[in-house]
């Protein structure tokens, strides 16, 4: 389905740092269903090498929704005039007015604070405006029915007729798309791109960490945090010592050692190894049928 975006920007100014903060209203489709779901993205983007503290957003009118959940992520790139910051919202929508109607957002009200800060600056963006519409006809849903029976009929015919199994290659996990990803950082320390090999580097601890234990910031996930959810706060203390060297090798010129090169490798290829999900291989098949005989 086209999606219709609706941008709505306002800045906002610390009265400490520099750094100027724009938000973005994204929703995912403008014509939302009755009783469905759908999604709002508000994104805040800020330039420099200021740290902000940018707080979730809070609806003061909204009318024909409810928020469900809500998930947010941080992330940090070179950019134009120093590091590009985003934080990013992603709110869970239940829509509860009858089609016909909106759903008004109605003023969002947005806050962030620069480290120098005593108190949040607020400021308020304007919403857009979401018609509702009815869920699909009878006619639809007989239609769709009609299309999955002749998409799946071929299958059926071809397993009455040939009668073969197709066993379905085994599925590569997160720690190996990541394993692979990381063989190809050897590349740019080969070529001398300390930066870029120690950026990747950052990258994949930061996506990973994300990816499967939930944490969106690790800068501001405490080791307090980490052992109430049963994480090893050693993993996250030692993540953080390598994005911070990390953050040095790209941005103030520091000259690594080759043992701090191997380090955030070495710290890399183990924590994905040791998470990655054993398989049973066909030797291993092989070997319990004997043990049987």
């Amino acid at each position: 389905m086209r999606k219709t975006f609706y941008i709505i920007a306002t800045l906002i100014l610390a009265t400490s740092v520099l750094a100027e903060v724009s938000w973005e209203i994204m929703p995912e489709r403008t014509n939302v269903v009755s009783k469905n779901r759908t999604q709002l993205k508000l994104t805040a983007t800020w330039s420099g090498y200021e740290t902000l503290s940018v707080r979730t957003p809070r609806f003061k009118d909204l009318k024909g929704a409810l928020v469900q959940d809500v998930v947010s992520f941080n992330e940090s790139k070179p950019g134009d005039g120093g590091v590009k910051h985003t934080a990013t919202f992603l709110f869970d929508l239940l829509v509860t007015n009858a089609p016909g109607s909106a759903v008004e957002l109605g003023t969002i009200e947005v806050m962030s604070r620069g480290p120098m800060d005593s108190e949040y600056a607020v400021s308020s963006l304007e919403g857009p405006r979401l018609n509702v519409r009815s869920a699909r006809t009878k006619w639809f849903l007989a239609a769709g029915i009609l299309l999955l029976v002749l998409a799946s009929l071929p299958f059926f015919l071809r397993k009455k007729l040939f009668r073969a199994k197709k066993e379905a290659l085994p599925e590569k996990s997160l720690e190996d798309e990541l394993l692979l990803e990381l063989e190809e950082c050897k590349n740019l320390k080969l070529k001398g791109e300390t930066a870029a090999y120690f950026g990747k580097c950052e990258s994949l601890i930061r996506s990973y960490l994300r990816a499967k234990y939930s944490i969106a910031d690790l800068d501001s996930f405490s080791e307090k945090e980490a052992q109430e959810n049963g994480i090893d706060h050693r993993m996250i203390r030692t993540a953080k010592e390598l994005c911070a060297l990390a953050f040095n090798v790209r941005y103030a010129n520091y000259e690594p050692s080759s043992q701090e090169e191997k380090r955030i490798y070495d710290y890399l290829r183990e924590l994905l190894i040791r998470n990655r999900p054993n398989r049973q291989r066909e030797t291993d098949e092989l070997y319990l049928k004997q043990e049987k005989i």
